[in-house]
């Protein structure tokens, strides 16, 4: 994800070098100052000084612009780079995956907020700490070698220290991951929780105590270094002015004049140094974040074809074939032993088709296969006879569903408007929603329904969208009796008059004479391909 271009390391180079020459021109007046040098204490001086230190305060603002500019273009551009990759992403690999890896990169996305800040810090503290040591080494070559020798050492144990804390901040952000699934646990299943207590007590004390318990043991230990490294960088500093003012004079290798000079260098270059160790905390954790996020982006990489062509118009279908089309589960996700198909069936204009069928029988994955959320292992889907192959967006534009886990969005996302919609008015009548839904606002729609009401806007937005065909898994399961024999006595055949072409999962034997065809699944396979005629149907037949 962080790749910097060569104009922004130009950028970088030309606002740094110029930046931290200032900056040691300050130390250098400073240093010759106190030590009283003649050509120094001229009145100009301090003028020289008031305005370097002006002009590296506005290189500093400018710069800081620019790198703002890029680190939060970067930050949010990365954002939508990432939702991009969830809607391109197929089912299979969002199951498989999970979605939580999509809260858990957002978050690492968010450590990059602190870059501007650590790009600025680094680079100039580098230099800083550079210009300075060449500077030693203008006063005494040996001394200045010793000094480094000394500094080398304490930077040694500190990456050393350092190099152990990779792991483990990966380890964190797991157990961090694990966390949030606990969260979506209890806030999608409340309900069962508030009536098991068992199950209450088995996710605190076998996973959300014992998570917690290991996060907090780890977050605590990694702190701690990170703080002990701090205090190496500052007690270690002290050290090297004691062997610069007791044990370099003792051995003749530096004067008294020029110790007090080291001593200056170190304390103007403790501030780089410190930011230095005080970062790694933050390298540490930018690493991992990029790193995770690189992975979610390869993960998620997708083929999806892009909807570059005309949308199929209401005219244009007729039928909808399935040619020997059959699906198998990769081996690398949790269903590796279900297949479906092979399936060959015909969809007209205009039917009314029941798919039933036990649990586990292959009628959500057919579904799947139907909407194009799954691409077919093999056979072929014809479109008014003519393959399509895997452009699954041509059957996609003919759709409109309602799945058993309906869920209305927090705005529209579609291309009709609910304002002044005769359409949505006449629909909330139908549905008898509107004495509930008293205006046409968006917010109005976009609320908290029971179940039941939820799907009937599910359905009314649906409908919205003016497709031919119209999918709906187990709608009426939610539904009290008077709206599920409103649903199949009057709702159906009103559609099916429009022309709607009707794919409906059901377990409604009672209705089952309101369909032209009924198609039972078992173990992947339409077991019975039942059309209806005016004869009354004997379920026993179908079960």
């Amino acid at each position: 994800m962080l790749k910097i271009s060569i104009k922004n390391i130009l950028y970088l180079a030309a606002y740094s070098i110029p930046n931290t020459i200032l900056s040691f021109g300050i130390l250098y007046i400073t240093n010759h100052v106190i030590s009283g040098d003649k050509g120094f204490l001229e009145d100009y001086m301090g003028i020289v000084f008031v305005c370097i230190v002006v002009y590296t305060y506005l290189l500093n603002i400018i710069f800081q612009k620019k790198i703002n500019k890029y680190s939060f273009e970067m930050l949010y551009d990365n954002e939508k780079k990432i939702f991009d990759k969830i809607l391109k992403t197929p089912l299979l690999t969002l199951e498989k995956l999970g979605s939580q890896r999509f809260y858990t990169t957002i978050e690492d996305l968010r450590i990059f907020s602190s870059f501007p800040e650590i790009v600025t810090h680094t680079v100039n503290s580098l230099l800083m700490v550079l210009l300075c040591i060449m500077y030693m080494f203008t006063l005494s070559v040996v001394s200045a070698v010793v000094v480094i020798i000394l500094i080398i050492a304490i930077a040694g144990i500190y990456f050393y220290v350092m190099s152990t804390m990779y792991q483990k901040v990966a380890t964190l952000r797991k157990f961090n991951e694990n966390y949030y699934n606990y969260v979506q646990d209890v806030i999608k299943g409340f309900k069962d929780f508030k009536l098991g207590p068992q199950r209450r007590k088995n996710l605190m004390n076998k996973y959300l105590s014992p998570n917690r318990e290991n996060a907090r043991e780890l977050d605590y230990k990694i702190n701690y270094v990170f703080l002990s490294i701090n205090l190496i960088s500052q007690y270690g500093l002290y050290l090297v002015i004691g062997a610069i003012l007791f044990l370099l004079p003792k051995f003749k290798l530096l004067n008294i004049e020029d110790s007090t000079s080291y001593v200056v260098i170190l304390l103007f270059i403790s501030g780089p140094i410190n930011n230095l160790i005080n970062m790694q905390n933050m390298y540490t954790r930018l690493l991992v974040a990029n790193r995770r996020i690189n992975k979610f982006l390869k993960d998620f990489a997708t083929t999806e074809v892009e909807n570059n062509f005309p949308s199929t118009s209401v005219e244009e279908f007729e039928s909808l074939e399935f040619n020997a089309v059959s699906f198998a589960y990769g081996t690398e996700t949790l269903e590796k032993s279900f297949s479906l198909g092979p399936v060959n069936i015909s969809v007209e204009k205009g039917e009314t088709i029941f798919i039933i069928g036990g649990n586990g029988s292959g009628k959500s994955t057919f579904i799947n296969i139907l909407t194009g959320l799954y691409q077919p292992t093999d056979g072929s889907i014809l479109l008014n006879g003519q393959a399509i192959d895997k452009e699954t967006i041509k059957i996609q534009d003919l759709i409109a569903a309602v799945f058993t886990e309906n869920h209305i969005f927090s705005q529209n996302y579609d291309n009709y408007s609910l304002q002044d919609n005769i359409q949505y008015q006449e629909l909330l009548k139908v549905m008898e929603l509107d004495k509930i839904i008293i205006d046409d606002r968006e917010e109005s729609a976009r609320r908290q329904f029971s179940k039941g009401q939820s799907k009937r806007m599910s359905m009314i937005f649906a409908l919205l969208e003016n497709k031919p065909i119209l999918v709906l898994d187990e709608w009426a399961a939610d539904q009290d009796p008077y709206f599920r024999n409103f649903f199949y006595e009057k709702l159906l055949p009103k559609l099916k008059k429009e022309g709607k072409t009707i794919i409906a999962v059901t377990h409604d034997d009672a209705y089952f004479k309101h369909a032209d065809r009924i198609l039972k699944f078992d173990y992947g396979q339409i077991v019975k391909d039942f059309k209806m005629e005016d004869e009354i149907l004997n379920t026993e037949r179908l079960w």
